[in-house]
């Protein structure tokens, strides 16, 4: 009887925990234009789906640019139309998603960001994007290609080459021991960054059909993941500018702060 009892509490612990966190979305313009940078097909679903499916239900237009095809295993040609089909499920339309295969971005190489900044750059103009969202300088996992996106924006901000009127944020990355502990993470998370986004039922079940059509990658542990990351119940994130420039701070050696 006493388990049943810690069981039925825990549930209801549970509910109320994920109606009670509120969200507190990043400041946009209404209708914006946002561009989602990440390094491989199913980044945006293992690690942004809160905030996709938060903008795309407050009605703005999300753009997904994935850096790489996922060809580290030949399966490139099959994960970019995975891609499309797990967009569609988080609420992206199949022709605003981006699926770059170049030479110089393979899978598992390591990016110049000299070059990979020009590409991105391109593409916020091309596409008229009035925000950028991508990972912090740790990629959340620590992979060098997730890196590799912050560090392009950092060259562009460095190098001058981002418009006044673009914003970029950036998702948090937590300490390990938080990172498979589900919604309970909501406990250390909320408050402590400016801008989050709680996934509701209905987004967490958008989650499960966008893993789903990342088919040739749903193996067991990624099945786990969709159970256990908070990143599927939760994202946090941080704006990012450039550091003033001081004479003792050369331009190429720029930073950004976080607020």
């Amino acid at each position: 009887m006493l388990p049943l009892l810690l069981l039925i509490f825990i549930l209801f612990f549970v509910i109320l925990l994920f109606f009670a966190v509120r969200s507190y979305p990043i400041p946009l313009l209404p209708q914006s234009r946002i561009l989602l940078l990440i390094a491989h097909p199913d980044d945006e679903t293992m690690f942004f789906s809160p905030t996709i499916r938060a903008l795309t239900h407050a009605g703005h237009r999300v753009f997904i640019l994935s850096v790489s095809n996922g060809n580290f295993d030949g399966l490139g040609k099959i994960r970019a139309r995975e891609l499309s089909r797990a967009a569609s499920a988080l609420g992206i339309s199949s022709s605003d998603v981006i699926c770059l295969d170049y030479d110089e971005f393979r899978d598992g190489d390591t990016w110049n960001r000299n070059a990979l900044c020009q590409i991105v750059m391109r593409h916020v103009e091309v596409l008229s994007a009035d925000t950028v969202i991508s990972f912090d300088s740790y990629g959340v996992s620590g992979h060098h290609n997730h890196s590799s996106c912050f560090d392009a924006l950092q060259t562009a901000y460095s190098n001058g080459g981002v418009p006044r009127d673009v914003q970029i944020f950036v998702l948090d990355s937590i300490p390990l021991w938080r990172k498979y502990i589900g919604m309970w993470d909501a406990l250390f998370s909320f408050g402590r960054s400016p801008f989050f986004y709680m996934a509701r039922f209905r987004d967490v079940a958008a989650c499960w059909r966008a893993m789903w059509a990342h088919r040739s990658q749903f193996v067991w542990f990624r099945a786990l993941f969709i159970v256990f990351s908070r990143y599927v119940y939760m994202n946090s994130l941080r704006r990012i500018s450039p550091l003033p420039l001081t004479p003792s701070a050369p331009r190429n050696s720029q930073k950004f702060k976080f607020h």
